[in-house]
């Protein structure tokens, strides 16, 4: 187990240094939020803990959403910016810390297997706010009286700056993306609680908030506080040969470290994951497992990924093959020749099937490669 105290004081007079490390590309999350009340208290505070069902059986159900909020959780890192919507307004909070190599969350008690697993200290209880009603386990609550159970077994924590409660209309934004003619994650995000953004998406998001003179007084409405030592998220606590539970299970795995494939994901790169590579449709866009976008090398100012990478939970077929034909075909529609040639494509999964050339599109097979988790080992088509 990683405990860690982090000093309020250091972390303020470091914050300048990280807004300057991350200020021409970095990531961002968008976090949707309800009531005022709690975006105070998660602005006063510089946290923030996405409420969810406890699971305190091993391991989840394939049903459960729980590995694909880990997913959100783990694109985070050190320096990717924080952004809440609350009705019709995006607010500004700060600026992810904890790690910069790996995802960037603390594990909050006991209300998760990774949580149990890392022996992880109850830092943050929103079971004693006014608005929950709170049962007899720590950290477990109710939203309504006869609800379900809610936890807060991840947490964001994020440096606050100048910028922090500044706001502006949704609208701001949008009309602004509407320059892009094809869907970003900020703009598609319906029925998400939070989603990734785009390097390009976090670009005009801070330029909106830094010429705005809007902003919410939040200072001082926290009615709680952290206690004890926080424990922030290692990657010793999970492994790809770990058994699959859903795909989003391995989403997270890849999510919270690339380093097991730095042989190929070489680059520094912000990670998003679900994120639209079709036209704008009235629903079911095709959505890419992960993407990386480049730090060094940004197609159209962050809104294109380098990198798409498609995963499966057992094996991957050519109907996996055929799948990532189509996103480069769209991507191929919306780019320059010279930006498209920057795009690869890797389709990731514990084994790779037998793929016969002549049964998937091969105008991309340049671009397209495939990598079996248990062989550790690239495959090639047949034929």
């Amino acid at each position: 187990m990683r405990t860690i105290e982090f000093d309020i004081e250091k972390r303020t007079q470091n914050s300048t240094e990280m807004k300057a490390h991350n200020s021409s590309i970095s990531g961002g999350l968008f976090i949707a939020l309800y009531d005022e009340d709690s975006l105070k208290l998660y602005l006063d505070k510089g946290l923030y803990g996405f409420l969810m069902k406890p699971v305190m059986t091993i391991k989840p159900s394939s049903h459960s959403r729980y590995y694909a909020i880990l997913a959100d959780y783990a694109c985070s890192r050190e320096g990717s910016d924080v952004f809440f919507f609350l009705k019709r307004k995006i607010v500004y909070g700060g600026k992810i810390y904890g790690n910069k190599d790996i995802g960037s969350f603390f594990l909050n008690g006991h209300t998760s297997p990774l949580g149990r697993k890392a022996d992880a200290n109850l830092f943050w209880d929103e079971s004693i706010r006014k608005r929950y009603f709170a049962t007899s386990e720590p950290g477990i609550f109710k939203i309504k009286k006869d609800g379900g159970n809610k936890a807060q077994p991840f947490m964001f924590q994020f440096v606050q700056n100048k910028n922090t409660g500044k706001c502006i209309t949704s609208d701001e934004l949008y009309f602004e993306l509407g320059h892009y003619p094809y869907p970003l994650p900020s703009n598609s995000m319906q029925g998400m609680g939070f989603c990734t953004l785009t390097p390009g998406e976090v670009k005009t998001l801070n330029e909106l908030i830094a010429n705005t003179t809007s902003k919410i007084d939040f200072e001082g409405f926290g009615e709680i506080d952290k206690t004890g030592n926080e424990t922030v998220f290692n990657s010793g606590l999970v492994s790809l040969d770990e058994d699959l539970v859903n795909e989003a299970q391995l989403e997270f795995t890849i999510l919270s470290s690339l380093e097991p494939f730095s042989a190929f994901l070489n680059e520094d790169y912000v990670l998003c994951r679900q994120v639209p590579i079709s036209p704008f449709k009235p629903s079911e866009m095709d959505r890419a497992d992960i993407c990386l976008y480049s730090i060094n090398k940004p197609i159209k100012n962050g809104t294109i990924p380098n990198v798409l990478i498609e995963l499966k939970k057992d094996k991957a077929t050519k109907a996996a093959y055929n799948q990532v034909s189509r996103y480069l075909r769209w991507l191929e529609a919306i780019t320059t020749k010279e930006e498209f040639e920057n795009v690869s494509v890797y389709i990731i999964a514990p084994k790779i099937g037998r793929i016969h050339r002549k049964s998937v599109d091969l105008k991309y097979e340049h671009k397209i490669e495939m990598f079996s988790i248990e062989s550790r080992m690239f495959t090639k088509l047949i034929g």
